[in-house]
């Protein structure tokens, strides 16, 4: 039997809501939840996001009012129409949905994800392979904010194995997306292909991995709070290029960096930072001087580095 203490990671007298895609991990979720109102009579609401993307799109509506309807738990249903512009489905998908949790949650409410330690493995490698640095690779945080409200992931120490043998315990239906089984996209290829030949070898891979990427999410909040006591003067959307020239670079470009963090701008790669280097620190900038980037996955907005006034300007791409 499938123990979490959801209490721990709740605020109980504040709305709750849970996002409710019918699939097997927000399913686990809903479940869970659904048994700790029963002890505590909690505020309870599921939010279901119709993508309209697949031919099973309204199937897959009905199948979540219809589960919310045995459980006795009201849902909030949203029709969307996904339009990607320059950006990959999934990631448009995921904005528009994020777009309709952040409109839907008031002040101090509550939204449950059901990502686990799959997902964040998954993420990983993800990131992995496309270069990020060990910020990308610190994986999710199990809250954050969105909106007025809070995001909480509480089941990211558990594995997807663990959330489907809770499921047929409880004997209820879930949906079962037959795009999530093809390996054309790199998370499904990671998902369906790498992670099991992986786990051959080394058993419980996704969890080891999760596990690394929690480590290295400490090991990057400590050092935060480490670099910007030091060097919070020189942090902002207004950098002093002279000062930055009086450091070392692999401490400018961890000033840059954290700039661009406190801007909400994609981190730029490897390739990226050591051409912000060359730019602004191991020549003399012109008036001219610029480098800019995106995200791959469009997910977070990209970034723009220019010279104004004997200063490296941070602005959004």
């Amino acid at each position: 039997m499938l123990k979490i203490n959801l209490e721990n990671h709740l605020i109980l007298g504040n709305k709750i809501y849970i996002a409710f895609s019918g699939g097997s991990d927000s399913t686990a979720l809903l479940l869970l939840i659904s048994d700790l109102r029963d002890r505590y009579e909690l505020d309870l609401e599921a939010i279901h996001i119709n993508h309209n993307i697949s031919d099973d799109s309204e199937k897959w509506e009905e199948h979540c009012r219809l589960v919310c309807k045995s459980l006795n738990i009201p849902i909030t249903v949203r029709s969307v129409e996904v339009i990607t512009s320059g950006d990959g489905l999934e990631s448009a998908a995921r904005k528009i949905r994020y777009r309709e949790f952040e409109n839907i949650l008031g002040e101090n409410d509550q939204l449950l994800m059901a990502h686990h330690a799959d997902d964040v493995a998954e993420t990983f490698l993800l990131r992995l392979f496309r270069g990020t640095g060990s910020d990308g690779l610190g994986g999710p945080h199990s809250k954050r904010p969105v909106g007025k409200g809070t995001l909480i992931r509480p089941l990211l120490d558990y594995s997807k194995q663990e959330l489907l043998d809770f499921i047929k315990q409880r004997d209820i239906k879930f949906i079962e997306d037959s795009s999530n089984s093809e390996v054309n996209q790199d998370r499904n290829f990671i998902r369906n292909s790498l992670i099991p030949l992986i786990g051959e070898r080394w058993g419980n891979a996704s969890s080891r991995i999760s596990n690394t990427s929690k480590l290295l999410q400490d090991r990057n909040k400590k050092f935060s709070q480490l670099f910007l006591s030091k060097h919070r003067n020189l942090i902002g959307t207004k950098i002093s290029i002279k000062e930055l020239k009086q450091l070392d670079s692999s401490t400018a470009i961890d000033i840059i960096r954290h700039s661009i963090k406190e801007e909400g701008i994609a981190y730029p790669n490897k390739k990226v930072s050591d051409e912000i280097i060359k730019v602004f620190l191991l020549s003399n900038p012109g008036p001219n001087a610029e480098v800019s980037w995106s995200r791959a996955d469009m997910d977070q907005p990209g970034g723009r580095l220019c010279k104004k006034d004997g200063n490296i300007i941070i602005l959004k791409k």
